[in-house]
Order: structure tokens, then C-alpha cells, then sequence
């Protein structure tokens, strides 16, 4: 089978994430990677490692996870990759705090800063301070936090990385919204939303306007609210995430509950819809749509 018949399989693999076929997904990243190694294309292989990582993540298969990840990482050092094994190691650190274990985190995201510094990767040395202002607003320490985005923020600025700048602005919305920062956080969203439609990143984009509908919910700005998360649905509907849009219209239907009730309920049943297309029947059931 040609490169070319892997990269679909992987492509489809992805399309199966998005609309939360896990089985079919897990399948198909892993068919790929093993065509991948098949056709003796080791950047391939590692690229379709990370995906199948990030996948494992999500579904909170934590060793399954560490383990694509390492083998990406032994894959890219073997090529010489220093942006790839830093990546790997960013992800590495990702998921060591996902799992609650600080010191191996901070043991992997300084690993990954020494390696994209010595390959001078600016946009490379950003995403690993963005991860330590995660890992800093995760324990409570908010100025640290604070410090590691705004200097993730310069360092992206300095590379000319728009994307890299919209996750950093979405971070720093979000912790200026914990920290009852309404106007900073809502400037933030907005900056990041524009950032991400200039790079075409659409769930991004859907993503900062469901953080901004959730900060004009709880600044008391219901209109606004509304208009925010109905932008994130359309754009959740028209990338094939199936789960962001379903409880995006569940937040919806909250939130429209006492002004439209018909629309309410017509969003309900909707999501209702998509988690049995799922086959998620337990969070279905829960929903209430008559």
C-alpha cells in the first residue's frame, strides 16, 4: 500500500475521532502507523504515533498514550527531528499531569525546552512555557501561570506563530476568568477567536467562542452568551465534532430554557440525537426532551 493509502487511512482515523467512533479510530491510527512502518517512512510513522497518542489521552488510556508517544519520540531522535522529539516530549509531560505527577512533568517540559532551545525553535520553547503556565494554574500558582503565558505569548509573537498565539490568549482568558478578570478574559477571547479564524483552525475558533459564551453567562450577559455558543455550535456541526456540538446545544438549551422554550427544546432533542448517533444512551437518557 502506497503512502499516499496510509495518509487516507489516517485521515479517516481522525474523521472517526471527530464524530466519537473511538473503536473505528483507535483501528485506523493504528493501521496506519503499521503501514507507515510498512513503507519504511519513519516521519510518517511518528506523526501517526502522536495522533493515536493524543487519542489514548483523551479516552484516558494513560499508558497506552505513553507508550505512542515514546515510540514517536524514539522515531523522531532517530531522525534527527529535534521540533519532533520535543513535541513528544511536551506530550509526554501532558500526560504525566493529566495523571496528577508534577515532578515528572516538570522533569519532561524541561527536557523539551533544552532540546527546542538548542534547535533555536522559538514557537517550540513557547509551547513548553504555555504548558508550564497550565501546570502552574492547575496548582493554584496564578502570578507563575501568568508569567509562563505572557512569555509564551512574546516568544510566539516573535516566531510570527498566529496559532500558537491563540492558545496561549485562550489560556490566559480562562485564568482571567477564574481569577474574576471579566474584561481581560473577555478581550482575550475575542483576540484568540480572530486569531484562530486567521489560521483557518475551526474547532479552535469554536472553542474560544464556547469560553466566551461561558464568561458572558456569568458576567450576567445572556444575549451575548447565546450568540457566542450558537457561533461554537455551527462551527462544532460544520467540523464533524459531534460531542462539542451536543453539549454545546445542552448549554444552549439552558440557557435559552425561559425565553424560548421551543428552541430549547428543539436543541435538547437535537443533542439527545447526537449522543445516541454516539452510542453514548447513558448521557441520551439523561436529557430531558419533552
Amino acid at each position: 500500500m502506497t503512502d499516499t493509502a496510509a495518509d487516507t487511512v489516517l485521515a479517516r482515523a481522525e474523521a472517526h475521532w471527530l464524530a466519537g467512533e473511538a473503536q473505528q479510530a483507535r483501528e485506523g491510527f493504528r493501521r496506519a502507523r503499521m503501514l507507515f512502518h510498512q513503507a519504511a517512512d519513519p516521519a510518517s510513522e511518528a506523526h501517526a504515533l502522536i495522533l493515536l497518542g493524543d487519542f489514548e489521552a483523551e479516552h484516558d488510556r494513560w499508558d497506552d498514550a505513553a507508550a505512542s508517544f515514546a515510540d514517536a519520540r524514539a522515531l523522531y531522535n532517530r531522525l534527527g527531528d529535534q521540533h519532533g522529539q520535543g513535541g513528544a516530549l511536551v506530550r509526554l509531560g501532558r500526560l504525566s499531569q493529566s495523571r496528577a505527577r508534577v515532578t515528572e512533568a516538570e522533569h519532561y517540559y524541561q527536557s523539551a525546552h533544552e532540546v527546542f532551545a538548542a534547535a533555536g525553535d522559538q514557537s517550540g520553547m513557547a509551547h513548553v512555557a504555555k504548558r508550564r503556565g497550565h501546570l502552574a494554574r492547575d496548582q493554584g500558582r496564578h502570578d507563575f501561570a501568568l508569567d509562563h503565558y505572557h512569555h509564551a505569548l512574546d516568544l510566539y509573537r516573535r516566531a510570527g506563530d498566529t496559532l500558537g498565539q491563540a492558545h496561549v490568549l485562550k489560556g490566559l482568558a480562562m485564568l482571567h476568568r477564574r481569577l474574576g478578570h471579566g474584561d481581560k478574559a473577555h478581550n482575550d477571547f475575542d483576540a484568540a477567536r480572530d486569531l484562530y479564524a486567521q489560521a483557518g483552525d475551526v474547532l479552535g475558533e469554536a472553542a474560544a467562542c464556547r469560553g466566551l459564551g461561558h464568561l458572558l453567562r456569568q458576567l450576567g450577559d445572556h444575549d451575548g452568551a447565546v450568540k457566542a455558543l450558537d457561533a461554537a455550535r455551527h462551527l462544532y456541526a460544520a467540523m464533524g465534532h459531534l460531542k462539542a456540538e451536543a453539549e454545546t446545544r445542552l448549554e444552549l438549551a439552558e440557557d435559552m430554557a425561559a425565553i424560548d422554550p421551543g428552541k430549547a427544546r428543539a436543541h435538547r432533542k437535537h443533542a439527545h440525537d447526537l449522543f445516541l448517533r454516539l452510542g453514548d444512551a447513558e448521557q441520551a437518557a439523561s436529557i430531558t426532551v419533552d
